[in-house]
């Protein structure tokens, strides 16, 4: 095999899997990571640059939906796992296969370049204080897209004499004793950062521009999650397809009448209504912040709109606070462009009447940069559109190899680039219906459905509606079919079907059967016995 050599950026779930699927297909690949540790942000970093997940941080998705696709999560885990748990489960998975010989952990890269003949990549990284360069044929960027913080500026900021905090340097509830501190977003960030400071603060404000749309971890005893199955997958994307608009109302729709069944009534005083469109916007879960707001324990604020004063905050209400000590931001984060450079940083704004957006990446699939999608890969660009993120970095990781050792064949430049005006197009129109729309976002229909073929995971051919062989896959062994049609799912469904594209795994059907099972024995289960967490003392619910 020729151009051999690559570089994976990213030691988290995506950085990984690709890692691992590489070699197994013949690349001479290693990993390069600036942390000390496999894990992402799953791994605790005292480094304030660093996301990473709080201690006290718990999952959103559950471990029966979660996982790589060829290694079972430990029955031992709880339905929801902590940061720690995720980051022993990946560091199992690294030893179990081998890759820690293949990762330089501690390596902190500054940029990636062409070199003069255009021939290779240059990657330059910074270890243990020395610069080091080396020369590589591909390279796949798995840092994620949760890496650089989103900062606002607010007017008259410099007048403002207290604490101005992102949610990535957040670590220490105690600094923020005796301090009144107003969070700004409601997320699935503030919702571990609100109960955390509850009980070190004098009094807790929480600020956000528009609705949020609130959900639980559990829905009437089961982890909210198992709701989507495959099937209801198909149904969701087929909608979506070809009706887009009526797609939308149901999303909106059912997301709303869920939101409303889990957490109860609303009151109008939290500004969570109207809720944005689940299309644009992803539920958060911040389920413990909700008794603070119902008990006073913490306040809703609109946007804060500005700093009046060295203590002072204006809201877009009109509301004047005076006596604020510290502002922490959970407003979010992009990808990290810094290391990519001009080579494939190059942006669009699409000519469609009205947008008045921000420019687009030129992505193909949001995943290659066509002049380079023989050489280059970027998982740090596609936050909506997948299902669970921390499983799909295998049908990536899969999809990717196979273009690269040419098993799956991609449309050539030219054709990559009218395909990524056309998606700009479509990106544009959906910012001027709601422009708050994530630049990154892709039609899940088209993205997850090349990313199965180009992968071979079979599902669609084995589970699809139209199929002769999902007639005889169910014919055959209909107790399976209808757990990965009707089921939790599972990862290990990536890896079930011989379509000749990438390795199979042998205990696929066991590891399916057992979670299908387990999820039947195990829930619903009481609300008493509901896996939640107890965050810093605060009660989890009232």
């Amino acid at each position: 095999m020729d151009r051999r050599r690559v570089a994976v950026i990213g030691a988290g779930p995506s950085g990984l899997t690709m890692l691992k699927t590489l070699l197994e297909d013949g690349f001479d690949a290693t990993l390069y990571e600036r942390r000390q540790q496999v894990g992402g942000l799953w791994a605790y970093s005292d480094n304030p640059q660093h996301t990473t997940a709080l201690p006290v941080t718990r999952a959103n998705i559950s471990k029966y939906t979660c996982g790589f696709s060829d290694f079972p999560m430990l029955d031992k885990y709880p339905d929801h796992l902590l940061p720690g748990q995720f980051q022993e489960y990946m560091q199992d998975y690294a030893k179990h296969f081998g890759l820690l010989e293949h990762i330089v952990l501690g390596a902190d890269v500054q940029s990636v370049r062409r070199n003069v003949a255009d021939t290779a990549w240059l990657l330059e990284y910074d270890k243990d204080d020395v610069q080091q360069t080396v020369e590589i044929d591909r390279i796949a960027f798995c840092h994620g897209y949760q890496t650089r913080a989103k900062i606002p500026s607010f007017e008259g900021q410099e007048l403002f004499e207290g604490t101005i905090m992102h949610s990535q340097a957040y670590r220490d509830p105690t600094q923020f004793k005796d301090k009144n501190v107003v969070v700004v977003g409601l997320s699935s960030t503030a919702g571990d950062v609100i109960p955390n400071l509850v009980p070190h603060a004098a009094k807790v404000y929480v600020s956000h521009r528009r609705g949020a749309i609130p959900v639980k971890r559990y829905r009437n005893g089961y982890p909210g999650e198992l709701l989507v199955t495959y099937r209801r997958r198909q149904y969701s994307q087929t909608l979506q397809k070809h009706f887009p608009r009526l797609h939308k109302r149901l999303a909106d729709f059912a997301i709303s009448h869920l939101a409303r069944q889990m957490v109860g009534p609303l009151d109008p005083a939290w500004h969570l209504e109207p809720f944005p469109s689940l299309l644009v916007t992803l539920p958060g879960v911040f389920e413990l912040v909700l008794p603070l707001l119902r008990d006073g324990t913490v306040t809703s604020l609109r946007g804060l709109t500005r700093f009046t004063g060295p203590r002072s905050v204006e809201f877009a209400d009109g509301t004047v606070l005076d006596n604020i000590d510290a502002v922490v931001l959970c407003t979010g984060y992009e990808a990290d462009w810094a290391p990519v450079g001009a080579v494939v940083e190059t942006d669009t704004v699409p000519p469609v009447k009205g947008y008045a957006g921000p420019p687009l990446r030129r992505l193909w699939m949001n995943l290659f940069p066509p002049a380079y999608a023989d050489s280059c890969v970027m998982l740090c660009y596609s936050a909506f559109g997948k299902n669970n993120g921390f499983s799909f970095g295998d049908v990536t990781a899969q999809a990717v190899s196979n273009v690269w050792r040419g098993v799956e064949r991609v449309p050539d430049r030219e054709a990559m680039e009218r395909q990524v005006d056309a998606h700009h197009a479509w990106v544009a129109r959906q910012w001027l219906e709601d422009e708050h729309v994530d630049p990154s976002m892709v039609r899940q229909w088209e993205f997850q459905g090349w990313l199965h073929e180009a992968a071979g995971t079979g599902l669609d051919k084995y589970l699809g509606w139209f199929s002769w062989e999902a007639w005889k896959f169910w014919w055959r062994d209909r107790e399976l079919y209808n757990m990965m049609a009707h089921g939790p799912e599972t990862a290990h469904a990536f890896r079930f079907f011989d379509t000749g594209k990438r390795r199979t795994w042998e205990g696929a059907r066991d590891a399916i059967v057992h979670v299908n099972e387990v999820v039947r024995s195990r829930f619903p289960v009481k609300e008493e016995d509901e896996d939640y967490p107890t965050i810093a003392g605060v009660p989890t619910r009232k």
